[in-house]
């Protein structure tokens, strides 16, 4: 279920990935032989401060998702998880040296993402039939992360106006899962006849180490001589690291607590629309 799942993720993100490394193979030829394609040959000079922004679409891939049961002797429940797709944005503020090398630290959230995740095993073998689901579950995230692009057709020289580049950055995420709710829809066993088969969870709230990387090209819209603007399209996997619920029921749940909550790997394939301004003109 979970390599299908990520398999999906893969394929939706797959056409931009193509088609943005087919663009980028053909571009200095292209910018040769046809003029118009791109308007003017040759970009503005963009060295020095820049401000960027870009918007788009997250896709959830959640790995490695469990809960460890209160009962002492309870097994370790593994999930399949997965979540809707949601929001992403992020501020950057950065150099570019004009040698194939620039950078930025960037301020980015991604927006709720509803979660399910039905029961995929138990550490003892047992049947997930008699054992909890996850359900009513979700997670955001925001953070910071220093990102450095490596754009190879300048660092070769290259002054075109359209600009491949790769992507990698390293930064913290702070993920906040929201209320959980545990559901078991087998009756009781005889030994624990006041089990609920809903129960309902705090969120919580952690942080920790988040990377990333990815793809993407830039495209100059302005004419030079005037202030260069650049719009941006990048795919780029991130992992934000680890993402726990809380562990306190809520009122009228029972009252006894998970040794672990339910907790998950955090990651997400991004899909987004930017542009890049330097902040002084040469």
């Amino acid at each position: 279920m979970e390599i299908s799942m990520r398999a999906t993720i893969t394929s939706r993100a797959a056409p931009l990935l193509a088609t943005i490394l087919s663009v980028s193979a053909m571009a200095p030829c292209l910018a040769q032989e046809n003029e118009s394609l791109f308007g003017v040959q040759s970009a503005s000079v963009t060295y020095g401060p820049y401000v960027r922004l870009e918007f788009g679409s997250a896709m959830p891939s959640l790995g490695d998702a469990y809960w460890l049961p209160p009962g002492q002797d309870d097994p370790r429940i593994d999930f399949s998880a997965s979540g809707s797709d949601a929001g992403f944005g992020a501020v950057a503020f950065g150099f570019d040296w004009q040698t194939g090398i620039r950078a930025d630290l960037s301020f980015f959230g991604m927006g709720t993402s509803d979660i399910l995740a039905p029961c995929s095993g138990a550490s003892d073998g047992s049947d997930c039939a008699i054992h909890a689901d996850i359900k009513n579950a979700s997670v955001s995230t925001r953070g910071a992360m220093a990102n450095v692009f490596y754009v190879p057709f300048e660092a070769r020289g290259s002054n075109s106006i359209f600009q491949p580049f790769i992507v990698a950055g390293l930064g913290i995420a702070r993920n906040e899962v929201g209320e959980w709710t545990r559901e078991n829809l087998s009756p009781p066993p005889p030994d624990k006849p006041d089990r609920r088969q809903l129960r309902t969870f705090a969120g919580d709230s952690s942080s920790g180490l988040a990377w990333s990387i990815g793809v993407g090209a830039s495209l100059q819209v302005t004419r030079p001589g005037k202030w260069p603007v650049m719009i941006e399209a990048a795919w780029r996997y991130y992992n934000f690291g680890s993402a726990t619920g809380g562990a306190t029921p809520l009122p009228e749940n029972g009252n006894s607590q998970p040794r672990q909550p339910f907790t998950f790997d955090n990651e997400a394939h991004v899909i987004t629309l930017g542009v890049r301004i330097p902040l002084q003109r040469y």
